[in-house]
């Protein structure tokens, strides 16, 4: 099964899961590497539950997300996700978005419980007897209720991580903007350059000035803007139309089309707190439409507004009295 953001679960994942009910594994961690779900490193069974417990935070890394599934008892699991909170945002997000889809693919009747911790500790014995306690203190739900209440918490849980590493105080998806990108900025909101190419990093966490100049000509945009990977850009299409220009090629990663929409309003929001008003946004996902006549077309179709023609005014008839009459 694909899911919309295009990560996949491998067949090799798929596999070793079904096997594993018959072996006497009682983990099998899995992570995202490229576009699909991998299968990790396994444990073995222990003489009880709580010994199985306690030897999973030591295969957990400090900052490395991963998805753990414990077999509780024959073909029981529970389904466990691990985001450390010093993973970095991208991370964060990628394995929250992914779950459901992992759950869904491996049979989601197999999985009685759902766990999600930040810490190694918690998956431990003394995590998981805190975990029980927890669902043992909730009141009891039907399956389905129960099944929302686990999303709703694991949605919770995840934004009060990612909360941590937003940028602005209206909490903001971007990474922080350094000064030379903001310098950047600044002298595109002066007019001193009329075109700033951007891109985003995602592992050091940083939006980098590819480019930073002026174009003479329009069809001159596309020549800078990259062909196999997203990009920002910030145009002066003329002496005072601000344009910004969101470029994902079909051919990038979707780990970079995720990274790129989801910091798309945050980025814009904090060049306007830089001095930038766009009046066109625009995107496209081949660099070969940005010529002069699809620019001139964008521009044309957004600013340009009808012109309806007004009524002219009649004065009223006063009361009482016939309106005039032209003599034959």
């Amino acid at each position: 099964m694909v899911h919309q953001s295009g990560i996949h679960v491998s067949l090799a994942l798929e596999s070793q899961f079904r096997s594993t009910s018959t072996d006497s594994i009682c983990m099998l961690q899995a992570h995202i590497s490229g576009e699909s779900v991998e299968p990790g490193a396994t444990q073995s069974q222990h003489n009880t539950l709580l010994d199985d417990f306690d030897s999973i935070p030591k295969l957990l890394n400090d900052t490395t997300p991963c998805y753990l599934l414990i077999q509780l008892a024959m073909d029981k699991w529970a389904f466990a996700t691990y985001i450390s909170d010093r993973a970095n945002m991208w991370s964060k997000m990628l394995y929250a978005a992914t779950k459901a889809m992992v759950t869904q693919t491996l049979g989601k009747s197999h999985f009685i419980d759902m766990m999600f911790g930040t810490m190694q500790d918690d998956f431990s014995s003394a995590g998981y007897k805190r975990h029980c306690v927890h669902a043992e203190s909730s009141a009891p739900l039907t399956e389905q209720e129960q099944e929302l209440e686990w999303i709703r918490n694991d949605e919770s849980k995840v934004a009060e991580v990612l909360t941590m590493d937003l940028q602005c105080s209206h909490a903001r998806a971007i990474y922080p903007l350094h000064e030379d990108t903001k310098r950047a900025i600044w002298e595109f909101a002066s007019g001193t350059v009329n075109f700033v190419l951007l891109t985003i990093d995602s592992q050091k966490e940083t939006v980098n000035v590819e480019y930073e100049g002026s174009v003479q000509l329009h069809y001159e945009m596309k020549q800078r803007v990259p062909q196999n990977v997203p990009s920002y850009a910030l145009y002066w299409f003329d002496g005072s139309t601000h344009m910004f220009v969101y470029s994902c090629p079909s051919s990038s990663s979707v780990w970079e089309c995720m990274v790129y929409s989801t910091f798309r309003h945050g980025f814009t929001e904090c060049v306007h707190d830089l001095g930038v008003e766009f009046d066109i946004h625009m995107e496209v996902d081949n660099p070969e439409e940005l010529n002069a006549e699809a620019l001139e077309s964008e521009v044309s179709s957004r600013l340009v507004k009808p012109v309806v023609a007004q009524p002219k005014f009649k004065r009223p008839v006063p009361p009482n009295r016939r309106p005039r009459t032209t003599p034959s």
